[in-house]
């Protein structure tokens, strides 16, 4: 039996590599390739440059050329070995379908952890890497971290109502400093206070604000109470590394900072549908490698009318085409609460997994 793994294992190995390449050239050649020879005629982007771009951008099509190379791999080497009688051999021999399939589970599993790994430590820093070349040949500079006219409304846990809100017309993460900032203070839902500052900066573990003046809240009425050359907050608020998440795209995220953004502005009670389905990519879109994987396999065993790399991938391209549809939708209804933001993301693997499961059973069946 392990000797029959191994041949299985071998025939699965070049036709997933097959699939690497036939899809990450597929999606060089139809987005990546115009968009580096946008930069080079636009932008006037040098060669060495546009090369380095180009290997930023692999680790982002790597992630989504796996599954499909999965998929791929799997049908053709199973059809390859259901055409020359060898699972014919196999289930004479004693041999069940269940187990034939396994090898073909095992590779999908590995490739979805390794996916999700390339997902989380490699993905988002290529990312980053690629925005700052790109912004600083088009802007001539730099892309700087400042975040202008920021706000932040958290509310109360007891009552849903706000906590405070703070205003700044500029605020600079890495240094952890604002300028002229307006913070609203509340108590049970009522305001209490208001503080007017010309500046802000975090040091031992909490906000100091500069030149300002707090005003105290009496029936509607905003009276001055004390002038301060410094004053130091008493309300808990999120220090400079939280609140510079709100500036950073979701795609230069990696898992644990996601879930820090969606944290952040769920104490904001601000709707994060989207940002939630987006997290929950971060798992379904690696794990389609093992849900291609189980359909792929009883779809190569069945007999087909073209065989090779032809119909292999043909039958690919359909497949993918449902899974990615289904996802499309699922993203849709998911970002926009319609469904649960975790069925939104999950939508495509869950329909996929029901059919490759009934496919199985129907095979094995048959044989």
């Amino acid at each position: 039996m392990k000797i029959i793994r191994r041949y299985i294992y071998r025939e699965l190995i070049a036709p997933f590599f097959f699939g690497v390449a036939a899809f990450t050239g597929i999606f060089i050649g139809t987005n990546l390739i115009f968009d580096l020879t946008d930069l080079y005629t636009r932008w006037g982007v040098d060669p060495l440059t546009l090369v380095q771009l180009f290997f930023l951008s692999l680790p982002e099509i790597i992630v989504l050329t796996f599954p499909m190379a999965t998929l791929l791999g799997t049908i053709m080497a199973f059809n390859r070995l259901s055409s020359d009688s060898e699972i014919t051999a196999m289930r004479s021999g004693g041999i069940s379908i269940h187990s034939i399939v396994v090898p073909a589970l095992v590779i999908g599993l590995l490739t979805s952890v390794v996916t999700i790994g390339i997902n989380e430590y490699i993905v988002p820093q290529a990312n980053y890497r690629h925005e700052q070349i790109v912004w600083k040949f088009k802007h001539g500079e730099k892309k700087p971290d400042t975040q202008y006219n920021l706000y932040l409304t958290p509310l109360d846990e007891s009552n849903r109502r706000p906590d405070y809100i703070l205003y700044t017309h500029q605020f600079e993460a890495d240094e952890g400093t604002m300028d002229y900032v307006v913070i609203q203070e509340f108590e049970e839902g009522k305001p209490i206070s208001l503080i007017e500052a010309e500046s802000g900066r975090w040091f031992d573990n909490e906000w100091h604000f500069y030149n300002g003046v707090v005003y105290y809240m009496e029936a509607g009425q905003r009276l001055p109470a004390l002038k301060f050359n410094e004053y130091r907050s008493v309300e808990n608020i999120e220090q400079p590394s939280q609140m510079g998440k709100l500036g950073k795209r979701v795609e230069d995220m990696n898992i644990r900072e996601l879930s820090e953004y969606i944290s952040l502005k769920e104490k904001q009670g601000k709707i994060v549908y989207s940002e939630k389905v987006k997290w929950h990519q971060r798992f379904s879109i690696p794990l389609a490698s093992f849900i291609f994987a189980l359909l792929a396999a009883p779809l190569g065993i069945r007999p087909q009318r073209s065989g090779g790399s032809a119909g292999g991938l043909g039958l690919s391209i359909i497949v993918i085409f449902i899974y990615y549809t289904l996802m499309t939708v699922g993203d849709a209804l998911g970002s926009q609460g319609t469904i649960a933001p975790w069925l939104g993301a999950w939508l495509q693997n869950i329909v996929i997994l029901i059919a490759g499961l009934a496919l199985l059973y129907k095979v094995s069946e048959a044989n």
